[in-house]
């Protein structure tokens, strides 16, 4: 490989690696240019010495790239309440570091055009994937959770009541268990165990919360995720 090459296929690992990072800065992202850059060139040098040195296998430095990068991605992956930030970018970055292989094995247009596809794919997907909302009961994972009500004694029946009404108000609630609890004077306790689907479980039981609440002779309404 004579110098004009290895320069050629470095420059070109850095300006797709520009062409990609302007996307994230623009877009905000934790990792924009100066980190697309540095990842396609270091995946470049990587590759290019492995064909400089005449290694048996050129192939196994490739697979050594994506191990590391693997590694670079979870630092950009991070948890933020119950949501998490930086899996798009990390994966942008790990298609950074295949194009800098790509590119020191001299398939330049090759690369070019894994480029153009990721640009495409992070621009247009993420206006589609802006405008889909998902489906809220759909959700393999199914919470129970324990709904407490302390009323007075002689209206326990009409609570019972008020509180398999509103049930039925709301397809996410599964009613499983409804019985008493406890008595104490003129007071009863009632337990409902009710199953719920869906990504917003929880904003189902404390609307079914307020609206028992706010029924006559109810002193006291909680819940618990069991």
């Amino acid at each position: 490989m004579t110098l004009l090459d290895f320069t050629i296929r470095i420059a070109c690992a850095v300006g797709l690696g520009f062409f990609i990072g302007l996307e994230r800065q623009l877009t905000g992202q934790v990792a924009g240019i100066r980190t697309n850059i540095l990842v396609g060139l270091g995946a470049c040098a990587f590759s290019l010495f492995s064909i400089l040195v005449d290694a048996p296998d050129e192939t196994r430095i490739a697979a050594q790239v994506v191990t590391g990068v693997g590694f670079l991605c979870t630092g950009i992956i991070f948890k933020e309440g119950l949501s998490i930030r930086g899996l798009n970018t990390a994966a942008t970055i790990w298609c950074t570091a295949a194009i800098g292989v790509l590119c020191s094995s001299g398939h330049v247009l090759y690369a070019a055009l894994a480029s153009g596809i990721l640009l495409f794919s992070n621009l247009l997907f993420r206006f589609i994937a802006d405008r889909i909302k998902p489906l809220e009961h759909f959700d393999e994972n199914e919470n129970i959770y324990k709904l407490s009500v302390t009323c007075q004694n002689a209206i326990e029946l009409n609570i019972r009541a008020a509180v398999l009404d509103h049930l039925k108000k709301n397809s996410h609630l599964h009613l499983s268990c409804l019985e008493r609890a406890d008595v104490i004077g003129e007071m009863a306790e009632i337990e409902a165990t009710i199953h719920l689907t869906g990504k917003r479980s929880v904003l189902h039981i404390e609307k079914l919360t307020s609206a028992i609440a706010l029924e006559e002779g109810v002193t006291k309404v909680g819940w618990e995720l069991i």
